[in-house]
């Protein structure tokens, strides 16, 4: 590249803390061990689990996949890849430089204020183990500090530019002057990245903020990097309208399918042997309305499995979508070759038990359904995963607004319905997003009793299936001393959870059965 060649850096540089650029060593699951503290880095690092691939330049050969979509959307600009590069955030140094007009930096959680850190955080605090920062938010405050970038930018050289998922954070907080950033982009970028870029080279002023807009299915670009774990894009947004949720606020797009396969096809020129579709309700792929869609999902799985064989998967469903057609999921299973040992897992949203919760912030949630038959939707499509062989990663919320103890006690009714499947159920605590972006976080030290014995309910169910896969996964090792160190390695650590968690819920009063 001429820029590099040179050594005046590239005008456009994207980038993001290594947590969310790395290649995850055993797969995109593996991604949720940046939830962690940062002083867990040196073993994750030890594992190789947050693995970065560029070239001498310093050029991601592989990017996270919202960073590969701004890269495409400024290439179909009229930018060229000597004005732009996704950069690895460990060598800046080669791509910075007195031509460098513009640093665009992805967020995920970058204060460390998403649920998932936030529950790994009470956990660990359980054992007296210290939590300043995720691994994902000290990356990210790694790069954004990075002391070149924040020179450059006060001297009037370059602009910093955050978008991505997790920019609310730093907008809630009030932190944006405080960590140097130039402009917050919100929403969907494909849309305004060119004009905004080419107003920040041009040295015009920037405002603070800048909102998002949508792209029609047909002109979203075709990515040029290819997206680590093989992330794919297949449609976005939900349309169901959910008040707490941005997918469910975005109109539902489903995109072409040579594009997908051509974007599948540039991750496997670099090398990536996985494919995860990544969608909020894939049997809705070419659909219109809530309904499913039988030929265009058949379509697609099979146009994917016959480039990419059986390793691909999709990312999420909706309960309500399954129970209308529960043959195409098991079509679906079929097309991806699932049974005996061979299972698939897939996200799937409950959030509550409560007819009145669902009513008051997710009324489309159960559509064409009716409130009071929630549970039983939830329910069956459960049973339609287990039944197909798939391994059900549900979520619920804990500490919605306005929840009483009633709602949480129809929740824990469900939990109780489900539990036997082949599932995780993970609490997640009430984070505000979407239309409830206003309003107050729910924090663990305002959980009531009724909610933490919901959240240890699920907890307890976790480690009752986590030990049952623990036996599934130590079977195929032939290696028997590896098998008890594993298995007993793990029964300590549950054992010793349990434990905690006991002595807690005694504190509040609650007593269990011997």
């Amino acid at each position: 590249m001429k820029a590099a060649a040179s050594g005046v850096g590239y005008p456009i540089v994207l980038t993001a803390g290594s947590a969310l650029m790395a290649n995850y060593r055993f797969g995109i699951g593996s991604g949720y061990a940046s939830m962690f503290p940062a002083e867990f880095m040196p073993f994750w690092k030890m594992l190789g689990i947050f693995q970065l691939s560029s070239d001498k330049t310093g050029r991601m050969k592989m990017a996270q996949l919202g960073l590969s979509k701004v890269e495409a959307a400024l290439l179909a600009s009229g930018f060229t890849r000597d004005d732009v590069i996704i950069a690895n955030p460990k060598r800046l140094n080669r791509v910075i430089g007195p031509a460098t007009r513009i640093v665009g930096i992805g967020a995920l959680d970058p204060v460390g204020l998403a649920y998932g850190a936030k529950v790994t955080e009470f956990t660990l605090r359980q054992f007296h183990i210290p939590c300043r920062h995720s691994i994902m938010s000290a990356e990210f405050l790694r790069v954004v500090r990075n002391p070149d970038i924040q020179k450059r930018r006060q001297s009037g050289q370059l602009k910093v530019i955050v978008g991505g998922p997790g920019i609310w954070q730093i907008a809630d907080t009030g932190m944006q002057e405080h960590l140097g950033i130039d402009c917050i982009l919100d929403g969907e970028a494909e849309g305004v990245v060119g004009d905004l870029f080419r107003k920040a080279l041009a040295g015009e002023p920037l405002p603070q903020r800048v909102q998002g807009r949508p792209v029609s299915a047909k002109d979203m670009p075709r990515m040029m990097t290819a997206s680590r774990c093989g992330v794919v894009e297949i449609s976005r947004g939900c349309g169901r309208g959910c008040r707490f949720c941005v997918p469910g606020l975005l109109k539902f797009r489903s995109f072409p399918l040579e594009k997908i396969l051509s974007d599948i096809e540039v991750n496997w020129q670099a090398g990536i042997r996985e494919v995860s579709l990544q969608s909020d309700d894939f049997m809705r792929y070419g659909s219109t309305s809530l309904k499913p869609a039988r030929k265009p999902v058949l379509q697609l799985l099979q146009a994917v499995k016959d480039v990419a064989g059986t390793r691909f998967g999709p990312s999420f469903v909706s309960a309500a979508t399954i129970l209308q057609d529960e043959r195409l999921l098991e079509e679906a299973a079929e097309v991806m070759e699932l049974g005996g040992r061979r299972y698939s897992t897939i996200e799937m949203g409950i959030e509550t038990g409560s007819p009145d919760l669902l009513a008051k912030h997710m009324p489309g949630k159960v559509k064409p359904f009716k409130m009071e038959e929630w549970s039983d939707v939830v329910v069956g499509a459960a049973n339609a995963l287990h039944d197909n062989h798939w391994i059900g990663c549900y979520s619920l919320i804990i500490g919605l607004p306005g929840e009483t103890s009633k709602d949480v006690v129809r929740t824990m009714e469900l939990v109780d319905r489900i539990k036997h499947f082949n599932c995780v159920i993970t609490p997640v605590i009430f984070v505000p997003a979407g239309r409830l972006r206003r309003t107050t976080f729910h924090t663990f030290d305002r959980m009531t009793p009724e909610q933490w014995a919901l959240f240890h309910q699920c907890i307890e169910q976790t480690l009752e299936n986590a030990i049952l896969w623990l036996g599934r996964v130590s079977n195929r090792l032939v290696n028997l001393f590896m098998k008890v160190v594993i298995h007993r390695l793990f029964m300590f650590s549950a054992g010793l959870f349990r434990k905690r968690r006991y002595k807690l819920l005694r504190k509040m009063g609650w007593r269990f059965p011997k």
